[in-house]
C-alpha cells in the first residue's frame, strides 16, 4: 500500500526546462526558476480514489504552508479532478481550467480586458482549485436591447455550480478557512467586480515583497506572517524598508536572523 505523499522540492533541472519550452517561466518573470518549488501530494478523486500524482508549482516561501494545505483537503476527503503543473497545458489557463485542473504557477498578465497587471499566478502565489465546480464569473457583455447583463462563466460546465448555496462534493466554501489559515487569505469568491471562485492568493503586496527579498528571509517572514497574522500590517515602502536594511526589517518582527 502506497503511503500519501506531502512534500516541497526545488525544480529539478528536467522541470525547469519544460517551464521555459513551453513558455510558462520567461524572461521578465518577477520570480527566478530557483525561487519556485514543486508541492506533490496525494488527494482523492471524484470517485473516492486515492491519487498519488498531485502537483502545483509554487514560490519557495509558501511551498510547506501548501503542502499542510493539501495534507488537509487529504484528511477531509475534499476532492480533486486534476492537480498538474499548468505546462501540461502549454501555458494555457482556459485549457487547464476547462480540463478541471488545480493549478498555480504561471507567469501572465489578469485574464481580464484591459487589465495589464501581473496575476499573482506569476508570483506562484495563487492557487486554483476545481474551477468547473468552481468558475469564474464576470460581466462579458450588454444584451443588445434589454437592460441587462450577459455574465460570462468559465469553464462553461462550471454554470450548473453558479448556486453557492447548493454545496457539493469539489465546491471550495468548506475549504477557504484552511487557505486562510495557511496565509492565503484573499479567496476571489469575495469580489465584487467578478468573482473567481476556484482562486485563492496572497495579498499582492505580500506576492511583491516576497519576491524582493532573500529565498531565507521570505521563508522566515511568510512562516511568521502565517503564525501572527495580526501583528503584520501590508503597506507601502516595506519594499524599500526592507531593500534599505534586511536584518532591521526582520528584527522590527521578531523574526530570529
Amino acid at each position: 500500500m502506497t503511503h500519501p505523499i506531502f512534500k516541497e522540492s526545488p525544480l529539478n533541472q528536467e522541470q525547469r526546462q519544460l517551464m521555459v519550452d513551453r513558455g510558462v517561466w520567461k524572461e521578465g518573470c518577477p520570480v527566478p526558476l530557483d525561487r519556485l518549488n514543486v508541492v506533490e501530494f496525494s488527494y482523492h478523486n471524484f470517485k473516492g480514489e486515492i491519487c498519488h500524482d498531485g502537483q502545483v508549482v509554487v514560490m519557495d516561501a509558501v511551498a510547506l504552508h501548501v503542502a499542510n494545505i493539501f495534507r488537509h483537503l487529504f484528511l477531509i476527503r475534499f476532492p480533486l479532478c486534476s492537480a498538474k503543473p499548468i505546462e501540461h497545458f502549454n501555458g494555457s489557463d482556459d485549457d487547464s481550467m476547462a480540463a478541471n485542473n488545480s493549478s498555480a504557477f504561471n507567469y501572465r498578465k489578469i485574464a481580464v480586458d484591459g487589465n495589464h497587471a501581473l496575476s499573482i499566478h506569476s508570483y506562484g502565489l495563487a492557487i486554483d482549485i476545481n474551477p468547473v465546480q468552481n468558475p469564474y464569473a464576470g460581466y462579458f457583455s450588454k444584451h443588445p436591447t434589454k437592460d441587462c447583463g450577459t455574465m460570462e462563466v468559465w469553464p462553461t460546465k462550471g454554470l450548473e455550480y453558479m448556486n453557492r448555496h447548493n454545496l457539493r462534493p469539489g465546491m471550495v466554501e468548506e475549504i477557504i478557512d484552511t487557505f486562510a489559515y495557511n496565509g492565503f487569505h484573499i479567496w476571489g469568491g469575495d469580489w465584487n467586480d467578478l468573482l473567481d471562485y476556484h482562486h485563492f492568493q496572497t495579498p499582492r503586496l505580500m506576492a511583491e515583497l516576497l519576491a524582493e527579498m532573500d529565498a531565507r528571509h521570505a521563508i522566515d517572514f511568510f512562516d511568521y506572517y502565517v503564525l501572527h497574522p495580526d501583528k503584520i500590517k501590508l503597506e507601502d515602502g516595506m519594499i524599500e524598508d526592507y531593500k534599505n536594511g534586511p536584518n532591521t526589517f526582520l528584527r522590527k518582527y521578531g523574526i530570529p536572523l
